[in-house]
């Protein structure tokens, strides 16, 4: 190879191995966060209960070395949701144990040690109930938050000097006779402090709307005057506990096949009309299941019928109104999951709805006959939940034997 050959390959190759290199370079600088992020340990709660005690397999972070004893790493805090009804929000304190960095040494895997990170775990729980007894006492105002923090801020400052001390009187838990007493007066103090268990109770009153298509069966001498409607439904149900008011209004596009004459006005055959229905009933829920609802009805029809083209000036000022009672059936089918959450502020599904009513016509005499109507419409019913708290007492037995 000659020298001016040579030196072609080195300029033709150096941009190349440039350009690998710098798309390499960038390749790690973006996955780089990407695998600091990955390689993050996951982590690891324990929430206090009253039947599940501590365990020793319950710490999990690596033992130090050189060191004895424990070190039990907790939380303190609190949830806040808003309700539908009234001014009261739903209020939850929680603590845990963060089982990923509390450890226990080779040395002090014994009853003792669980027992003294027990008393730990009951006092942050006895501070929880108490910050969550001064946050429900809080007005629902807009000094609300800075007040609850100010309230967690307090409670997490008491809780640490509580612990501090029950450290230094129990010596980190040499002192078995000291422990003993602390073991005692916690459980004494879980019975005198109640857990505030926040319940929800549904509200009489639900609400639920729904759209889709309606279709007209004329039956009787009215299969000579009208074709067979359809239109759109829309629609509103008002729940009283198990009573539904129901307002329901169709609009319709019909053609008239024999015309007839209503108080001189000539309603031609051919004559392009919208019929309006608008219902007014009251049902009772018979069967309210997870997949299904069933609601039988009774009520009062209004039909109203006007000329599609109000611009024609022959059909200027025409309109037919009648109303007759009606009866029928609505069947619900909910889609997903419907299952009662009694954790959550608000009872809520959605459905599929099939209702067929009929109405018999009662005037005009030309109109006589009856109407079947059948609507298929897709809705949402939702019911609110008040927040309430039922004071729940605890009580633990103390296993008996030397610690």
């Amino acid at each position: 190879m000659t020298g001016e050959q040579q030196g072609v390959f080195v300029h033709q190759h150096i941009p190349d191995f440039l350009a690998t290199m710098n798309r390499f370079l960038l390749l790690l600088l973006v996955s780089a966060p990407l695998l600091g992020y990955a390689q993050q340990p996951a982590i690891d709660t324990l929430h206090w209960s009253a039947t599940r005690r501590l365990q020793l397999s319950d710490f999990h972070a690596p033992r130090q070395p050189g060191l004895g004893g424990s070190e039990f790493y907790y939380q303190l805090g609190y949830d806040v949701r808003p309700t539908v009804i009234g001014t009261s929000p739903a209020i939850d304190a929680y603590c845990l144990m963060f089982r990923n960095l509390s450890w226990v040494s080779e040395t002090a895997r014994n009853e003792r040690t669980l027992a003294y990170n027990q008393v730990l775990f009951d006092l942050v729980e006895i501070h929880a109930r108490q910050m969550k007894a001064k946050l429900i006492a809080l007005k629902a105002d807009r000094r609300f938050k800075q007040q609850a923090k100010q309230i967690e801020y307090l409670t997490n400052a008491e809780l640490g000097a509580e612990v501090n001390r029950f450290r230094s009187e129990t010596g980190g838990g040499d002192d078995v006779d000291v422990l003993r007493r602390w073991q005692q007066q916690v459980v004494q103090r879980l019975f005198d402090v109640p857990d505030m268990v926040t319940t929800f109770q549904p509200a009489r009153v639900g609400v639920g709307i729904q759209v889709g298509g309606s279709v007209l069966v004329p039956t009787g001498a009215l299969t000579k005057t009208l074709d067979t409607p359809v239109g759109m439904l829309y629609g509103l149900d008002v729940a009283l506990g198990r009573t539904v008011v129901l307002l329901h209004l169709a609009l319709h596009d019909a053609t008239i096949s024999k015309g007839f004459t209503d108080q001189n006005q000539e309603w031609q055959e051919g004559m392009r009309v919208r019929p309006v229905l608008l219902d007014a009933g009251l049902g009772h829920t018979l069967h309210d299941g997870a997949r299904t609802r069933l609601i039988p009805f009774v009520g009062y029809r209004l039909l109203s019928m006007s000329p599609r083209d109000r611009k024609d000036n022959r059909y200027q000022g025409f309109s037919l109104l009648s109303h007759m009672p009606t009866a029928g059936l609505i069947w619900d089918i909910k889609f997903g999951s419907n299952a009662d959450h009694p954790d959550r502020v608000e009872d809520h599904f959605w459905f599929l709805r099939t209702k067929l009513s009929i109405s018999p016509v009662l005037a005009p005499k030309y109109l006589s006959g009856g109407l079947l109507n059948l609507q298929l419409s897709l809705g949402g019913f939702g019911r609110p939940r008040k927040v309430t708290y039922k004071p729940d007492r605890t009580t633990i037995m103390l296993p008996g034997g030397a610690l």
